[in-house]
Order: C-alpha cells, then structure tokens, then sequence
C-alpha cells in the first residue's frame, strides 16, 4: 500500500486598500465645513437682530430668509409680514408704514410736552430704534418678485386713493382699477409705466363717464362721453383730454324715479346743423386730427431718444 504526502499549497495572499489622507475630504465632509453648516440659520428662528438695527421674524434656510417671516425696518419704521425666497420679499405679503397723527383743529395730536413716565424712563431704558409699536398703516398688499411689487395686488396711498390691479417691477402695468379719493372719480382699464394707457372707463363723481383710449394719462383717440344729468352722449376724437371732432346725440330718459319728478333732466335740443356736407367735414377734421396726433407723438419720441443718448 502506498501513501503520498499531500501537496503543500501556495500561502494565501491578502490585498491591502492603501488610504490616502489628502484626499479624504473629498469622501468625508471637513470640520471646517461642517461647522459652518451647523452655523447657517435654517428653520423657524427667534427675533433675529441686523447690524442696522433691523429685525427679522421668520424662517430661514442656508442663513438666507426663506418662507414666512415678519421683518421690521428700524429706518422708517415700517414693517412687511409675508413670504421669502432667496433672502428677498416673493410671493404674497404686505407692506405698512407707521400711520400719520390725525389733524385735531390744524394741529396734529403730539402732545406738547412729553409725560411724566417719559421723562422718569431713563435714556437707554427707551425705545430703541426699529422697536415703533404704534398703529400701522396698510400700504400696498399683494404679489412680490425680488422686493418688487409684481403681479396681482392691492396699494393703498397716502391720500386714501386705492389702486387694484396688475403691477410689473415695482409700477402699475396691465389691467387695474383705481379709485381717486380727491376727486371722487373712478377708473378701469389698461395701464402702462404708472399711467392710464390703452382701454378704459373713467367715471366721475357726478355720474359722467368717458368710454374710450387713454394715452399718457389722458384721453387720446377715439372715444365717447355721457353727461349722466343732460342725457346726452358724445361721440368723436379726443386729443390731449380735449374733445376735438365728433357728433352729440341725446339719450332717453332714465328709468325709474331718477329720470322723473324736479330732479329729471331739463331738455335743451341740439340744434340742427345746416351744412351741405356735414359728414364730409366730420372726416376733414378727423384727419387733421390725426395728422396732429401722429407729428406730436413722433416729436416727443424723437426728444425722449435724444434724452437717451
């Protein structure tokens, strides 16, 4: 019987991974940057102070405002509670300023001298500035794209006038409606650069309105307008708010109580024009018109590009 000895085997080798420390950050984080990871604000945080005095309210991601917040101007005072993104106002919000002191008799309500609370607080117990506490006047309520006001929203002015409508970089653009607290009257229609321009209605107080084209804030082009009280419409041309050609027509009476009894319009008839070509003429003057309106426009473009260079 024969035996043979087992064979001796190769010994097993191992593979070792050799690390490279310098370039360890790139799977790790480094310290330094972890700490100022953790050091970014981020989430809902407390009263958050600025070196100018400013406060902030709110949320925060990547130490930058975004989402919710409240932020208070400590220069004017005023305050704009709405939403943020990229450390900027976008999206729904509105913006107050401290209200006014109503007149009292031609004086405003600021007393004289200041009470006695006031002058046993000493200095630095008072209020600090950014710290008004006072009522708050609503000043514009709507949509915001990077601190300016755009899209749909509402701006309440200083004279109690009240704008409604689109807006684009900070001015009113687009359709709105603004209603004129001195003088009672209403407008609704198109806007461009802050001014009536394109379509609109503009009633007045006394229930006259004008249905027609606006340019430069005031009516130009075709257009019609009803004396609510006479029952009477015109209809033609208007160039710088001035009718210049058109026809006047009466209207029937008003409906109801309004158009009867001592308030009910007094009749005046037009009277009836005797010329032998009065359309003829009506168009003479159309033309003349717009000629005007066309050497006028080109000469305030001229002088606005000659403005630019």
């Amino acid at each position: 019987m024969y035996t043979t000895e087992p064979t001796s085997l190769p010994p097993r080798t191992t593979i070792r991974t050799l690390s490279i420390a310098r370039h360890a950050d790139i799977v790790n984080t480094p310290h330094w940057r972890q700490k100022e990871v953790a050091a970014l604000r981020n989430g809902i945080r407390a009263t958050v102070y600025m070196t100018n005095g400013d406060r902030y309210v709110g949320e925060w991601k990547d130490g930058l405002k975004e989402g919710n917040g409240t932020y208070c101007y400590a220069s004017t005072g005023a305050v704009y509670e709405g939403e943020w993104a990229r450390d900027l106002r976008n999206g729904f919000g509105t913006y107050s300023v401290p209200a006014l002191p109503q007149p009292v008799q031609g004086k405003t309500k600021k007393p004289l001298l200041p009470s006695l609370p006031t002058l046993k607080t000493p200095p630095r117990a008072q209020s600090t500035p950014g710290s008004h506490t006072g009522p708050l006047r609503k000043v514009y309520a709507g949509s915001w794209l990077d601190d300016l006001r755009h899209g749909r929203g509402t701006c309440f002015y200083e004279d109690g006038s009240v704008y409604d409508g689109m807006w684009e970089e900070d001015v009113r653009e687009g359709w709105g409606r603004m209603t004129y607290k001195s003088s009672g009257s209403v407008y609704e229609g198109e806007w461009h650069e802050g001014m009536r321009h394109g379509q609109g209605v503009l009633v007045l107080a006394n229930g006259d309105r004008y249905e027609g084209t606006f340019l430069n804030d005031m009516k130009e082009g075709p257009g019609r307008f009803i004396y609510r009280t006479k029952r009477q419409c015109y209809e033609g041309e208007w160039a710088l708010d001035t009718p210049k050609c058109g026809t006047l027509r009466d209207l029937p009476p008003l409906a109801g109580p309004e158009g009867m009894g001592p308030n009910a319009r007094k009749w005046w008839p037009i009277p009836e024009l005797k010329l032998q070509d009065p359309a003829g003429i009506l168009d003479h003057e159309r033309e003349a018109v717009l000629q005007e309106r066309l050497q006028r426009i080109m000469g305030e473009s001229l002088e606005h590009d000659g403005e630019a260079g």
